[in-house]
């Protein structure tokens, strides 16, 4: 895959990514007063499609070597991308964790049910962070111009 190529694939990926999230996001702002255990479902499979797609992702970033392109164009900037691959690491077990609260969770269990909002929110927003760190670092490898006067 060559830069453009790549460039091209993060965009995509992260707008599905990203119109996942915004469902999820949508079932987690807030709790109704009644129907939990519907509720609680909707959110299981929201937070079930989110978490399959970003696995999906970060193993194909991951497949040939995270960043590979990045770090052959800049290798400066290992410490940045290796601090971004270690985050696919935390994101898994992130979800994980979330998802064995949501397999335990009961329609009665209120503060666990606030309490997995919260969780999946504060996740969504370090997803967002990494995204916004990684399309920076893509665009800072390819896009500027390191070089002397011509």
């Amino acid at each position: 895959m060559n830069a453009e190529e790549l460039a091209r694939w993060l965009k995509d990926e992260h707008k599905t990514v990203h119109k996942l999230a915004t469902k999820l996001q949508e079932r987690v702002a807030s709790i109704p007063s009644a129907n939990h255990a519907t509720w609680v479902g909707h959110v299981r499979d929201a937070f079930e499609h989110f978490r399959a797609h970003l696995t999906k992702v970060m193993a194909l970033k991951e497949k040939d070597g995270y960043m590979l392109q990045v770090l052959e164009q800049r290798p400066h900037l290992s410490r940045e991308v290796e601090r971004l691959a270690h985050e696919h690491q935390e994101f898994t077990s992130l979800m994980n964790m979330i998802h064995q609260t949501l397999e335990k969770i009961q329609p009665n269990d209120f503060l666990l049910m606030r309490d997995c909002c919260h969780r999946v929110q504060d996740l969504l927003s370090y997803i967002e962070h990494h995204d916004y760190n990684e399309n920076l670092i893509v665009t800072s490898a390819f896009n500027l111009d390191i070089g002397g006067w011509d």
